[in-house]
């Protein structure tokens, strides 16, 4: 279902708000003249255009459209295969101040950041007929905001925090603040949201946007983070708060289909720009903000990081570029016979150039062996699979197949899943009560049972009954589950996991029937866990350009 709410006029002046306001080659330059907060935003429709602002600014390559999915990688979900060069050097644990990925997600977050501390400033509540209609405004722009500086301080940990727009130079000289204030204006920023976004169900309320079980669903997140390494405070309460009043809300669930099909068809939607919003709580909209005629806010997923559709790659392919390779660390976390999870998430088949679609062969294929979750085409009848043969039929997946294009998609990102809300329960709650409680193995059952999973306390009777052993099993269920969906790098990280994890995929891969030391692609796979460096690799350095020009702003000893 799309609906287009702001027209390509309207969408005009929302370009020229962002290239007056948000663009420049470094954060917040110097404006050529002071803006006067109390002139803009003075009609309901104004404010309407600055949000879908904000919202651009978030979905282009810089953000969500692409970066993000690169700084994500380098975990024991997927990596970048392409031996040749290095251009992911966060995933590779080769970045330096001044790579350019890490920059450009910075920047685009304080874009963001300072657009949303705008509309706070300028919006008019004279122009509404009732607080409500405005403070539901005012809660949208900071929960993006908070989403903002959620992804900044999960990077980065200490960030300058500006809460105010920039109005001259002198506001970028800002320190990094102290990470518990960090943390502090984030929750603020959610609670605020929780309180007066509309409810789903609302009428008024828009698919795509934020809501307020959106809200309480990622403060659980934030508290889940806090709870964890580098502020390691006790927000387990907190999480479980949260968690309780998006399932006991009822509004929310898990998509189930006909029993067999639930999680592939939250998936179709998500591809096919279908909006879903009795499981997905909060998406980026790519689909949405192409309707609305907005400029650069294409997304990468499906292309980037999807399956090579085998073509000369030409407009009008479902095609895509394949970097992003798969590790046997993942595949191995399920069980492949019966995980219906695992033939969606991982591809078991590729297409040739001369169109046949053939299967893999081993995991160790590089350039073929990637993430499937957001795939742009399938093939029409899967059993051709197993038939040599050219030219098998296809069907694309993604909507309207006359815009395909071959570096960009409409497919969009879920951000939060009502998956990752039961899963999020049942950690904190297994924290709280030194082992798991009836309710988190209920909603960890819930998440197996839509995968085609037995009961945990059937098919593992003793991880139903021990803290770590249960800790253990949510450590690998958030990977078959949310695998690719943005949130692994900074599970491993507040569980202090990642350097076991990567040293894991080193065993994996070297163990591996396939593995061979002559195989350059095969050294490839393993630049990643040899580049870490635990001393140094759990943040990313701060840009060099933001250090040079934030006075107040020094680099992290680690990388100097």
């Amino acid at each position: 279902m799309k609906t287009k709410h702001i027209s390509i006029k309207t969408t005009t002046m929302v370009l020229l708000a962002i290239l007056l306001i948000g663009c420049s080659d470094y954060l917040d330059v110097t404006p050529e003249s002071v803006w006067e907060s109390d002139s803009f935003y003075s009609t309901p429709q104004e404010a309407e255009i600055a949000l879908a602002g904000i919202y651009g600014v978030i979905a282009s390559d810089e953000g969500y459209g692409r970066d993000l999915m690169i700084l994500e990688a380098g975990t024991d979900e997927y990596y970048y295969n392409r031996r040749f060069n290095e251009d992911w050097g966060v995933s590779l644990f080769r970045n330096t101040p001044s790579d350019n990925e890490s920059f450009n997600f910075w920047t685009n977050q304080y874009q963001a950041i300072n657009l949303a501390n705008l509309f706070v400033e300028s919006i008019n509540p004279s122009s509404y007929q009732n607080i409500e209609d405005y403070n539901a405004l005012i809660a949208e722009a900071r929960f993006l905001r908070a989403l903002c500086y959620f992804n900044l301080t999960n990077f980065w940990n200490a960030i300058p925090l500006r809460l105010n727009s920039s109005k001259d130079q002198s506001d970028n000289n800002k320190p990094a603040a102290n990470l518990a204030d960090v943390y502090q204006a984030i929750t603020d920023d959610f609670t605020f949201a929780s309180e007066n976004l509309r409810h789903p169900s609302d009428a008024k309320y828009i698919p795509g946007r934020a809501h307020k079980l959106a809200a309480h669903g990622l403060l659980a997140r934030v508290y889940l983070k806090m709870s964890g390494y580098p502020l390691k405070e006790n927000h387990y309460a907190d999480v479980v708060s949260h968690c309780d009043v998006v399932i006991n809300d009822g509004y929310h669930l898990l998509t189930l289909g006909d029993g067999t099909n639930g999680y592939r068809n939250t998936f179709l939607n998500l591809i096919g720009g279908v909006y879903n919003t009795r499981e997905v709580l909060f998406e980026i909209s790519f689909q949405n903000l192409r309707d609305q005629g907005l400029i650069g806010v294409d997304g990468r997923y499906g292309a980037l990081n999807g399956l090579n559709f085998g073509s000369a790659n030409t407009f009008g392919d479902p095609n895509g570029f394949a970097q992003a390779g798969v590790y046997p660390t993942l595949s191995g976390l399920y069980d492949q016979a019966t995980d219906l999870r695992y033939q969606w998430n991982i591809p078991s088949y590729r297409r040739t150039g001369t169109g046949d679609i053939t299967d893999i062969g081993n995991e160790l294929q590089v350039l073929f062996f990637c993430p499937a979750k957001y795939r742009r085409w399938e093939p029409l009848n899967y059993a051709d699979i197993e038939i040599p043969g050219t030219n098998e039929q296809y069907i694309v997946l993604e909507n309207s197949a006359s815009e395909l294009n071959r570096n960009f998609t409409s497919v969009n990102f879920p951000v939060l899943r009502y998956s990752d809300i039961l899963l999020m329960y049942a950690e904190a709650a297994n924290e709280i009560n030194g082992g798991p409680t009836a309710l988190a193995i209920q909603y960890l059952n819930e998440v197996r049972f839509r995968a085609g999973l037995d009961d945990i306390s059937i098919e593992k009777p003793t991880v139903a009954t021990n803290k770590q052993l249960f800790f253990d099993e949510l450590v690998d269920e958030r990977s078959r589950e949310l695998c690719f969906e943005g949130v692994r790098r900074h599970d491993l990280i507040r569980w202090e996991l990642l350097d076991d994890k990567l040293i894991e995929i080193k065993n994996i891969v070297e163990g591996h029937p396939n593995f061979s030391t002559a195989n350059a692609d095969h050294q490839a796979i393993l630049r990643g866990p040899l580049n870490f460096d635990i001393s140094k690799h759990l943040s990313l350095p701060y840009p060099l350009i933001e250090v040079s020009i934030n006075q107040e702003l020094d680099q992290k000893l680690e990388w100097r």
